[in-house]
């Protein structure tokens, strides 16, 4: 008994969102007929449309970027005139080598003003203190990352047997939720 029974299904057309029988006549007859027909011409329709749209929109963001550039051109040779300088600036004196160190000096003058060197006053104020006086260090963690809200009362919290035993089946029911999540691998994490 080498032969079985397998039932053919049904075949999807995109097109025109149907299912049809999944045999070449029913094929052929459907993909021959006006309807799904017309329904690929709307489709490749549709699809001129998008892709001239997308163009069109892609074009739009280039010309943009072009003007945005012009005018930062502009802007950046209208500094230079009002510094007093022509062409590009490099920030480097002939004849000296790219360093770490500034290449002009600022000082700070009373009125928390900086200074140049070659001409006026620095286009800003000059801060020295941090912008948040309340975070010392940038990257610090927070205060409840390291538990600060949790208030210890330096004492030793006496714990009954029972509650020794439901905090044991607590972690290791979360460690077999975590061994049986690991195939999904981190697409997300309960706790």
């Amino acid at each position: 008994m080498t032969e079985y029974w397998v039932s053919q299904g049904n075949k999807w057309c995109d097109f025109c969102k149907i299912y049809i029988s999944n045999n070449p006549l029913s094929i052929r007859t459907h993909e021959l007929g006006q309807r799904h027909k017309d329904n690929v011409t709307k489709r490749l329709a549709t699809m001129r449309k998008e892709s001239a749209a997308k163009d069109k929109q892609l074009k739009a963001a280039a010309r943009a970027l072009k003007d945005i550039e012009a005018k930062a051109k502009q802007s950046y040779q209208k500094d230079l005139a009002s510094l007093g300088r022509t062409g590009p600036f490099t920030g480097l004196e002939p004849n000296k080598k790219n360093t770490d160190e500034p290449q002009c000096l600022s000082v700070t003058k009373s009125d928390g003003m900086a200074s140049n060197s070659k001409g006026g006053p620095a286009p800003g104020r000059v801060v020295s203190t941090l912008l948040n006086p309340t975070r010392a260090v940038k990257g610090a963690p927070s205060s409840i990352a390291v538990n600060k809200r949790k208030r210890d009362d330096g004492k030793v919290k006496v714990i009954t047997k029972e509650e020794a035993e439901a905090l044991k089946a607590k972690e290791d029911a979360r460690k077999r939720m975590e061994e049986r999540e690991k195939p999904f691998m981190g697409l997300y994490k309960s706790y």
